[in-house]
């Protein structure tokens, strides 16, 4: 992700899309994130098939993402290569967390430990990324993310798949989830903060540049923040146990208000630089304690399930963020993006408060164990 994620929408910008275009097309990846991951959760849990269904899309994502060398320029031949990647990418991450929650639930350790190899590996690719576009081409994108989803492909089929099995009373467990009033307040904030969290993804990259900085000045701005988000979850189990995981998320969506407003007004690459550490509450602190929110609702067996629905509200936001923000960006430019960015993280920070609220006067234990 840290080679293509930061620096898709400057790869189209090259082969002859327009900016907004550019963003714009890559909303079919989270639409696709809205449908795909809740429905296979359900089929990977029913089935325990979390690990076979992981390595069939995984082999998917290479080939789809191989033939974006073949769409040129063409809006509607990129498009319908994007969305045979999004579908076969959109269940990546969802099934990976509940991979990861269960291996903690039966073997020890911490969530938040096992996640900062991701972060690590997208700190160093990012970095990479910036270097080796900016030494040869961005053209160089699709080979130099090919060779990472290669190194994907062969991870998933090393990890230990268990043998397939129907799991009886699952889709109780499930209708007992989704008929918790709470978890749609989650839900809703977090689709609104992963709104501006989108905006960040898609076009930070785009509105550095319009400012005049390089490639190598943007991999390094995201790196920082990678790098504090890493340091983050390595002791976010501890946070969560301290902090609670529904007031921890209120707090990240909080910061990135803050943050959006600070960049939408900023120029000064050291304000810039300043502000990439708080990356790790605005993100790290968000992604761990939103998984570990819907572990807890979704149980064990319903694992999947539950990071699937965590996965269809984050693509609610990136959609809105990808679609919204892109026109926003063609009108008025990074700034007005921006703070718009800040109105939307704050309005999921007012959600998620109030979610803390709801679970505080209902009883509910939510994250009550010490977080992991």
């Amino acid at each position: 992700m840290g080679l293509y994620l930061p620096y898709l929408a400057m790869y189209l910008s090259s082969v002859g899309l327009s900016e907004a275009q550019a963003v714009q097309v890559q909303a079919v990846v989270p639409f696709m994130g809205l449908v795909v991951p809740p429905l296979l959760g359900m089929f990977a849990d029913a089935r325990g098939a979390r690990i076979w269904v992981l390595r069939g899309f995984t082999a998917a994502t290479l080939v789809a993402f191989a033939a974006l060398a073949l769409a040129g320029g063409h809006v509607v031949a990129v498009t319908m290569v994007l969305t045979a990647f999004a579908v076969a990418r959109a269940p990546l991450v969802s099934l990976v967390d509940a991979t990861a929650h269960d291996h903690v639930r039966r073997h020890g350790g911490s969530y938040g430990r096992l996640r900062t190899w991701g972060s690590a590996g997208y700190f160093i690719t990012v970095i990479l990324g910036g270097m080796l576009y900016e030494a040869t081409s961005i053209r160089f994108l699709v080979p130099a993310a090919c060779v990472a989803l290669g190194a994907l492909v062969l991870s998933a089929w090393q990890m230990p798949a268990p043998p397939l099995q129907r799991q009886v009373g699952l889709m109780r467990e499930i209708l007992r989830m989704l008929q918790t009033r709470s978890l749609w307040l989650l839900l809703l904030a977090v689709a609104a903060a992963q709104a501006s969290q989108a905006s960040y993804d898609a076009m930070f990259a785009l509105h550095l540049r319009d400012l005049g900085h390089g490639k190598v000045f943007t991999g390094v701005l995201i790196g920082i923040g990678v790098a504090a988000e890493t340091l983050l979850l390595a002791v976010s189990g501890r946070v969560l146990a301290r902090f609670r995981a529904e007031r921890a998320l209120a707090t990240a969506f909080a910061v990135g208000a803050l943050r959006w407003l600070l960049v939408s007004e900023v120029t000064s690459e050291v304000v810039l630089v300043l502000q990439a550490p708080l990356h790790a509450i605005s993100f790290g602190l968000y992604w761990v304690a939103a998984t570990v929110l819907l572990r807890d609702y979704a149980g064990p067996r319903a694992s999947a399930a539950g990071q699937g629905l965590l996965a269809a509200a984050v693509a609610v936001g990136s959609i809105t963020g990808s679609i919204y923000g892109g026109a926003l960006f063609a009108q008025g430019g990074g700034s007005l993006l921006f703070r718009w960015a800040a109105a939307s993280a704050g309005a999921g920070a007012a959600l998620a408060a109030l979610h803390a609220m709801v679970v505080a006067r209902s009883g509910h234990q939510l994250a009550g164990a010490p977080a992991r």
